[in-house]
């Protein structure tokens, strides 16, 4: 299914919200691994979140990461799934980048600071489509670590 401009700037909007409306973030998945990187470049930081290893099968995986004190107005959150129009899914012990089965996902943006704490939303559907999960975390990112 194509998503047109207005769709993925509503998705992109309403991720930032969803995140920062919740309640209760989590450190880790039940059904895929999450993980947290920060690397120094030229003029400042750059953060890397990767997820990957499914345990089930993800399909149309979404995702977005932001910090506090970051206006994401006039800053484009870390994300992946929203704006692209190919489809994102992770099968246990699959791959094939062709159809769009992959081994795991990299999202990244820079920052100021050498550490900083991120909210991260992933969202991914079933196998038919029909019912859509949601997680979020809460990890902390330092430099050096």
């Amino acid at each position: 299914m194509l998503k047109n401009d207005d769709d993925k700037t509503t998705r992109y909007e309403g991720f930032i919200s969803l995140i920062k409306e919740y309640d209760q973030y989590q450190e880790s998945s039940n059904y895929f691994d999450i993980a947290v990187e920060m690397a120094k470049i030229d003029n400042g930081y750059r953060y890397y979140i990767t997820i990957d290893n499914p345990r089930i099968a993800l399909y149309d995986v979404e995702a977005l990461a932001i910090e506090n004190d970051v206006d994401y107005d006039a800053t484009m959150a870390a994300n992946v799934g929203i704006f692209e129009e190919t489809e994102y899914n992770m099968i246990p012990n699959q791959h094939n980048v062709d159809k769009g089965y992959v081994e795991g996902i990299v999202m990244s943006a820079t920052c100021d600071k050498s550490n900083t704490t991120l909210y991260i939303l992933v969202q991914w559907k079933n196998a038919d489509f029909t019912i859509t999960h949601r997680e979020c975390f809460c990890l902390d990112c330092a430099y050096g670590d």
